[in-house]
């Protein structure tokens, strides 16, 4: 049999987060990032969205290990349930990611020891005829890192989240001569993240954003809260810095945060004096121009530390008219409501708000990143992966701007596969890979038709039909409760064309299941007919033999 490279991407393409990639060799499968999204407004009772595992499923006994790019959700969010269900691979992280699985994966029943560390970025690990091997990347978030994995075929290149940063705050500079020979040796396949593909020029560097936010701190009066993501991490570490600089203590409010910024300091990537970050306990001990509240909640979340700040939950400190809360966070796409909602109710406190684009910065880089990359690499062949569909397709323009040939770039889409032998390349047989919404109750993920189903109650709301059929006297009793409608009818003539419904199918439909299917869209038909909508019908048929 000829040997053969399968791409599979079950996660981030046409969509921005729950990344996951599969790498296979002959019958050796090797993975990369298992992340989440989080539901839109409308998925009601859906906790997050995670890759549907079936194909890896399919495939367990090929699966040799699990390889993390950084510590971010949309990375690492799926674990725990990948976890439960394939509890003998191997995950492979760098030790601040490791450290932010190993947290999260205190609230699943898993185990933890099959949580490995690569130790350098010049690790190697091997597996028969396949090394998969490592290079520093820049993002958001410190110990991030792209994969290689070489093969007799050819290597296959994924880079992560990144982004070119020249002035990096925690001075960790982009080895540009380990790139160089990732691409001397040569890249048969690039996957390379596509999220900034429609900015132009070059992103921002943190180092001006911390420029920028520490004018805003001096600037700010009264105690200032600055809420940004609890990953950021390069962030949080200037805020620290600008804080010891301006003789502020620093208090940590959001668990998240909390977690994040204890792991970060054992490992170095934040350095801090030990009198400068103190208990919220402690906060009513100093003047309030003398604080910097580092807070989660920048998307408006309503259980975050902000949100509850705003309404005046928190239990230790409350915030007061001309104190000043700095958003250092761009608005996701979807939380502008949200997060309008949550400034408002700070306005109505009297607080300043700052929300300014110079004291924030993608950790993705612009098209300039992504084209010098991709010019350093040189791959044969080209997916652009991790964004939205126009952001991948925007990402093979650029591509082929310098150099690659169009033919040889793949802009797909969740389960499509790139099969690769000595002879080329070529589109494969696609496999599953929809989402997977899933319910925390423990009960099971939540199936296409339960959310149609939620949905559908959500809209139009809910009607219960109780019918007795008495079937020796041949007669129906019917009747009725609305939920969730608010309507003006005739309640008697609703509940007469009801059993008239019965009576009809009873006329036609002998079997019971087959009766109870068909009077559901009989019964969404008169209810219609009374208050102009078709709302979920539930049915309870009992049929009286006595």
């Amino acid at each position: 049999m000829k040997n053969k490279i399968r791409i599979i991407p079950l996660g981030g393409l046409g969509e921005v987060g729950k990344n996951m990639t599969v790498v296979e060799y002959n019958d050796q499968m090797f993975i990369i990032d298992a992340g989440i999204i989080f539901p839109d407004e409308d998925m009601y009772g859906v906790d997050v969205i995670t890759p549907d595992f079936e194909y890896v499923r399919q495939n367990k006994q090929k699966v040799k290990a699990l390889f993390v790019t950084h510590g971010h959700e949309d990375h690492i969010g799926a674990l725990p349930y990948f976890m439960k269900e394939f509890p003998k691979v191997p995950i492979y992280a760098t030790k601040l990611t490791a450290g932010m699985i190993t947290n999260k994966l205190k609230y699943h029943k898993v185990d933890r020891s099959v949580i490995r560390i690569i130790k350098s970025v010049n690790e190697v690990f091997t597996y028969n005829k396949v090394k998969v091997s490592f290079f520093g990347t820049i993002h958001s978030i410190p110990d991030s890192v792209g994969i290689v994995i070489e093969t007799p075929i050819g290597n296959i290149v994924h880079t992560g989240d990144f982004k070119i940063d020249y002035h990096p705050v925690d001075k960790n500079f982009i080895d540009f001569q380990r790139l160089g020979e990732i691409g001397k040796q040569g890249v048969k396949v690039l996957l390379s993240d596509s999220t900034n593909a429609e900015k132009e020029g070059v992103s921002v560097p943190e180092s001006i954003v911390a420029a920028n936010l520490e004018k805003e701190v001096f600037q700010a009066t009264g105690r200032t809260v600055v809420a940004t993501f609890a990953s950021s991490l390069h962030r949080v570490r200037s805020i620290v810095e600008i804080s010891e600089k301006l003789g502020k203590k620093v208090v940590v409010v959001g668990k998240s945060m909390e977690k994040n910024i204890k792991l970060a300091i054992q490992l170095g990537h934040i350095v801090a004096k030990e009198e400068t970050i103190i208990a919220q306990k402690e906060a009513n001990d100093y003047p309030r121009e003398q604080l910097l509240i580092l807070a989660t909640g920048a998307q408006g979340e309503v259980m975050a530390a902000v949100s509850r700040l705003s309404q005046d939950e928190n239990k230790f400190f409350k915030l007061e008219k001309d104190d000043t809360v700095i958003f250092s966070s761009g608005v996701i796409p979807g939380n502008e409501k949200s997060v309008g909602s949550l400034i408002n109710n700070l306005l109505k406190k009297q607080v300043k708000v700052v929300q300014k684009k110079e004291i924030h910065t993608s950790g993705h880089g612009y098209q300039e990143e992504q084209k010098l990359l991709l010019s350093i690499l040189r791959p044969e062949y080209f997916i652009p992966c991790h964004g939205e569909y126009r952001m991948l397709v925007k990402h093979k323009e650029l591509a082929t701007q310098v150099g690659i040939k169009e033919e040889n770039i793949f802009v797909f889409e969740n389960g499509d596969v790139l099969e690769i032998t000595s002879d080329g390349a070529a589109v494969g047989e696609s496999v599953q890979a929809g989402p997977v919404l899933v319910d925390n109750s423990g009960l099971g993920d939540v199936n296409i038709n339960i959310m149609r189903d939620r949905r559908r109650m959500a809209e139009q709301g809910l009607v219960v039909v109780f019918a007795k059929v008495y079937t020796k006297e041949k007669t129906v009793s019917v009747r009725f409760e609305l939920k969730g409608i608010a309507a003006r009818l005739d309640k008697p003539q609703l509940n007469k064309e009801l059993a008239e419904a019965v009576e009809s199918r009873l006329s036609s439909e002998k079997k019971e299941g087959t009766l109870r299917r068909a009077l559901i869209d009989d019964f969404v038909d008169v209810v219609y007919k009374h208050i102009k909508r078709r709302p979920l019908i539930v049915p309870y048929i009992e049929f009286i033999r006595d």
